[in-house]
């Protein structure tokens, strides 16, 4: 299951809950992040300090072994995925 970072806690508090979802496109698996109001059917939720991530089925199976971090830069947030230790 998608872990969320320990920093990530507050830039995600602050932004309210997210929504990841995947697409495949030919090989590759591309990945969207949405604000979202409430899960969509299906959805994984993971929740960790407040913080609210829903994965739709193919992002919740893709990042079952990684760790959302969230960096603030001025204006906007930046995402990154990490392996799980």
């Amino acid at each position: 299951m998608l872990q969320i970072h320990d920093d990530a806690v507050d830039a995600l508090q602050e932004m309210g809950a997210l929504r990841i979802t995947a697409t495949e496109v030919g090989d590759e698996v591309e990945i969207e992040i949405d604000a979202a109001e409430e899960p969509t059917d299906g959805d994984e939720v993971v929740e960790r300090g407040g913080a609210t991530v829903y994965l739709d089925p193919l992002a919740s199976e893709v990042l079952a072994d990684q760790v959302l971090a969230v960096q603030a830069h001025g204006d906007h947030f930046h995402f990154s995925f990490d392996d799980q230790t």
